[in-house]
């Protein structure tokens, strides 16, 4: 599990309260190394997978998914840092409301629909958004300090702390001595419409397929994850980087508005360009290659009702009736819908 001892707590939890209801449970603390081994080992034949980690664990594992043919649907424990993809998907709220038994219940309520993933280049995806510039520049030396000083995932508030304090230096650096990024890209859009941008001495660009971004900021409330189109985020200065950052953490603020939808583009930096995927870092682009984003697939994800607000103890969910509902969307695959026995593989990130 992701989330060190935090990851060990519900873990034993997990174990005590699923054997109160006589129902098997496999649990693997994922290696990045042996990630991929273990996601197919564990994925096929079965209904679903729980993936307990943050946003770079889920969009690891989503992308290993990707890769088999009927892939299980997924659902989510939020234990990252910002978790903007638990959030967008519902489950950080429920988590937050009633820990596993709200879980179960969401679970038992709960879904399946469509997740459109995303390329980012030959080797990389995305589920929730990639980030070119100053956020990717952020999350470069967030990652660096995390290996190469503290040498562990340090738990969720001192990771907040790092953030904050890497995100005010980096902050103030482009603020006093520059070192925007220069971009060319060409969207496109529906219909075969098409739009070319030159962007000179801007902070960043954000491609995002979800309504939260950064631990929790607001993005586009049209934002859907599963037309076919990202939201594309220019962002020309660092109070306008600023803005998005407070946009769903003070009230005042409104919701940031996409500068525009598309439904692919190839980026060009004029020198080398970080870039961040999920709140990952993912390296520097090579100055002047193209880095082309587009759909590869849809992959089914298993969603708490919108509305989610139960309050009975989870234990008056285990009824006879099906536990997975299933979705009409064809572009889903057809997952089993048969008991819990065989439903849970929980897929952790340490």
């Amino acid at each position: 599990m992701a989330g060190a001892q935090a990851g060990k707590n519900i873990a034993a939890e997990l174990k005590q309260d699923l054997h109160t209801h006589g129902i098997g449970i496999h649990v693997v603390f994922t290696d990045p190394e042996n990630l991929e081994s273990q996601v197919l080992s564990l994925a096929p034949g079965r209904d679903l997978i729980v993936v307990a980690g943050g946003d770079g664990t889920i969009s690891a594992v989503a992308r290993i998914l990707s890769t088999l043919e009927s892939p299980p649907p997924f659902a989510v424990i939020p234990l990252g840092t910002g978790n903007d993809l638990a959030r967008s998907l519902g489950w950080w709220k429920v988590w937050h409301h009633g820990g596993l038994d709200y879980f179960w219940s969401g679970v038992s309520a709960g879904k399946i629909e469509a997740m459109d993933l995303w390329s980012c280049g030959e080797d990389l995806a995305f589920l929730g958004y990639a980030g070119f510039g100053l956020d990717a520049r952020i999350v470069g030396s967030v990652s660096r300090l995390r290996r190469k000083v503290f040498g562990k995932n340090l738990g969720r508030r001192w990771n907040q702390l790092l953030y904050m304090s890497v995100g005010l230096k980096h902050i103030l650096s482009v603020r006093l001595r520059g070192g925007s990024s220069e971009i060319d890209a060409s969207f496109s859009g529906e219909k075969g419409s098409t739009r070319k941008l030159k962007l000179k001495n801007h902070t960043a660009l954000i491609l995002s397929n979800i309504k939260h971004y950064a631990g929790g900021g607001s993005l586009s409330s049209l934002s859907s994850w599963s037309d076919g189109q990202f939201e594309a985020y220019v962002i020309p200065t660092v109070e306008a980087y600023l803005n998005l950052l407070f946009r769903g953490r003070i009230a005042f603020f409104r919701e940031h508005e996409a500068t525009f939808q598309a439904c692919s583009v190839e980026i060009v930096g004029k020198r080398e360009l970080p870039l961040q995927i999920d709140g990952e870092w993912a390296g520097d682009c090579k100055a002047n290659n193209i880095v082309k984003v587009q759909l590869i697939r849809t992959l089914p994800v298993l969603v708490p009702p919108q509305d989610f607000s139960v309050r009975e103890p989870a234990d008056r969910r285990w009824s006879a009736s099906r536990i997975l509902k299933k979705d009409t969307a064809p572009a889903l695959p057809d997952p089993a819908t048969t008991s819990l026995h065989k439903l849970v593989r929980w897929i952790g990130g340490r």
